[in-house]
């Protein structure tokens, strides 16, 4: 298959996507809750793709290559309507792939509610919205509240979250252990939110996708560098938390689940604040981010495809122009002014925080890849999504 023309690839996706949103192209968020076929057709109001998943989806069909070969599947499946077409993205996992969990109260009044250069899409709302569908958060609150937010949101991922325990990063536990801060429920929670609305079932109209293990990688590490344990301990830990992500991948498999992708962990130590750690334990970190990872893969088994970010990341940092990333050693977003407005230390400031007023210059996020210490700006997750997207082509998951 020739790639098509980049002009002709993008006007016919920015065409298609704006159906989509209007109601013209048949996509929707919607599933019946009997799962009894999964041919029955949708009746759910059509999804409501927001203007920045509209134009990131289009700088990923400017890609040319294999980006745009895999934009043209994309587009193709989502207009053929056929009975296995994928209908739905659900995503489980942290803030990496978080749409809008804590999006609420002040933080959203101060142009926050994505770890990234807000209002820019996180990677699963771009993938989403080419294949003509929204990915929306499930549950949002902050402070120890929550609630679901939009009943067919497939936004599971929530920032902080560990493979299967709690507390998370940003909980905050009070003396018995509840979260009084961000709510970091786990993925194990995650999917059992899901099966317990969804009759316990997935089907074969959805790509699932899970992200996770980071957040497990720097708890460990808080411990460690803290003096609580010893590496071996550490390393027994993370791969202990790699274990556990298999079992939540067979999960969600052995209930019904037809297109799972699992992304591997990229490297911790590559990020700003891995590069501040001292050399021995960003060596560490480098070593049980490779724990988790071997651990993952090797264990996963049939009917869950590997999507390596990892070393999809690395490529970056060792070349980081021929990505469109002008900076990788500083964040795109102030977090001194951040610090200041949510009233966090410095050290806890987060892209959580980040919008349109403080950033450190206008394009940042079009041209750094961090927007904080650790998470990716819009061009970051725009880097991701044309890789997760082409690795679904390449991979035969569309």
């Amino acid at each position: 298959m020739e790639a098509p023309s980049l002009r002709r690839l993008a006007w016919s996706l920015v065409t298609a996507l704006s159906m989509a949103s209007c109601g013209g192209g048949g996509s929707s968020d919607g599933m019946s809750t009997g799962f009894a076929s999964d041919a029955q057709p949708q009746t759910a109001a059509a999804p409501v793709i927001s203007a920045e998943a509209k134009d990131a989806a289009a700088k990923v069909a400017a890609g040319g290559g294999e980006h745009a070969k895999a934009v043209a599947a994309a587009l193709a499946s989502f207009q053929a309507f056929r009975a296995d077409r994928i209908q739905q993205v659900i995503v489980f996992g942290d803030s990496l792939s978080d749409v809008g969990t804590y999006k609420v109260g002040s933080i959203a009044q101060a142009g926050g509610g994505k770890f990234t250069t807000n209002p820019g899409p996180i990677w699963p709302e771009t993938v989403g919205a080419l294949l003509g569908t929204s990915v929306r958060p499930f549950r949002q609150g902050f402070g120890g509240q929550s609630q679901i937010a939009i009943p067919l949101g497939t936004g599971f991922a929530m920032g902080g979250a560990r493979v299967s325990q709690q507390p998370g990063i940003g909980c905050n536990p009070d003396p018995v252990g509840a979260c009084t801060a961000a709510l970091t429920f786990p993925v194990a929670q995650q999917i059992g939110d899901y099966l317990d609305i969804h009759g316990q079932r997935f089907n074969r109209t959805q790509m699932v996708f899970v992200f996770a293990g980071s957040n497990d990688l720097f708890f460990q590490l808080d411990r460690y560098a803290h003096g609580l344990q010893t590496a071996a301990e550490t390393q027994a830990a993370v791969v202990q938390a790699a274990v556990d992500l298999v079992g939540q991948l067979r999960r969600i498999v052995d209930h019904g689940a037809t297109r799972v992708a699992v992304l591997t962990v990229p490297d911790l130590a590559d990020t700003i604040a891995g590069r501040k750690l001292p050399l021995a334990i960003a060596a560490n970190l480098s070593a049980w981010v490779t724990d988790f990872n071997l651990t993952l893969t090797a264990g996963i088994g049939g009917g869950v495809k590997v999507i390596d970010t990892y070393a999809e990341f690395k490529q970056v940092v060792a070349d980081p122009q021929r990505f469109g990333v002008s900076t990788l050693n500083l964040p795109a977003c102030d977090l001194e002014t951040i610090a200041e407005g949510s009233g966090q230390p410095l050290e806890d400031a987060s892209s959580l925080f980040c919008s349109p007023l403080t950033l450190v210059e206008l394009n940042a996020p079009f041209q750094y890849f961090y927007a904080d210490t650790e998470h990716p700006t819009t061009l970051g997750h725009l880097i991701i999504a044309r890789f997760v997207l082409t690795e679904m082509y390449r991979q035969g998951l569309i």
